[in-house]
């Protein structure tokens, strides 16, 4: 447990769609010819941004703007205040739905450095999901949401549970204190999705990486049958590879 002498704010930031058209999930030729590849989604961008003194005040800016058309979510970051801390690092993080509604939080604090001096602030330890709290199941379809850009991608596997960590924390606590600061964090608090892109050639690039479990929601719009076919076979393939290397190795992919 983290030191508690400290004061927070808390980050309101109110995320629309970026097209002027119509929202679809989409490969963008745009992006295919400007980068080389395109993964399915919409772009989005951060429209305002407020600061508030605590979650009650934030959330009721929250239900002001709520059920906007353009909207496309909510992101509420509490920071600590009087000091610095690494960029993007955050004691808490929370993501509203366009209608207001809170779809998830984190309350692990990312904060293990502040003011030049390795402190943590908070609770850094993740111990694992409340199954309860898990909206999803493995080959659900969802969006991953990012900065700029909304991408599906398919669940494969769950944020770790209490029962999972259990021994985990048991193991960590044996090592002592030489290894107190190395233990599960906030970063463990997420999926593991499987997506895939479209490139200029017209080849399929696939893979898997582990969004955060506030970044990952329902779908907001109708998902096309293709691309949902798609992420179910690349999500397959995955598995059979990941099947395959068990057998051979005796062990999982070391993601």
């Amino acid at each position: 447990m983290g030191t508690k002498n400290y004061k927070s704010a808390f980050i309101l930031r109110v995320f629309k769609f970026s097209s002027c058209e119509k929202p679809a999930y989409r490969i963008d030729k745009e992006n295919i010819e400007r980068n080389g590849y395109a993964e399915p989604g919409f772009g989005i961008f951060e429209s305002e941004t407020g600061i508030f003194e605590s979650l009650a005040h934030a959330e009721k800016q929250i239900r002001k703007l709520a059920n906007d058309k353009d909207t496309h979510s909510f992101l509420v970051e509490e920071k600590p205040v009087g000091g610095t801390f690494y960029t993007g690092d955050t004691l808490s993080r929370r993501r509203y739905l366009k209608d207001g509604s809170l779809w998830q939080k984190c309350e692990v604090s990312g904060i293990r450095y502040f003011n030049g001096k390795d402190v943590d602030l908070g609770n850094t330890g993740f111990y694992g999901r409340d199954p309860k709290t898990i909206p999803f199941k493995e080959g659900d379809v969802v969006e991953v949401a990012n900065r700029d850009f909304v991408q599906l991608a398919i669940i494969w596997n769950l944020p770790p549970s209490i029962e999972y960590m259990k021994p985990i924390w048991v193991r960590h606590r044996i090592r002592g204190k030489k290894f107190s600061r190395i233990h599960p964090d906030d970063s463990d608090d997420a999926y593991t999705v499987a997506n895939y892109d479209v490139e200029k050639d017209g080849e399929i690039g696939y893979g898997h990486f582990h969004p955060a479990v506030v970044d990952v929601l329902p779908p907001s719009l109708p998902v096309p049958r293709k691309i949902a076919a798609e992420l179910r076979r690349r999500l397959k393939m995955l598995q059979d590879e990941s099947e395959q290397y068990e057998k051979e190795h005796g062990e999982d992919l070391p993601f």
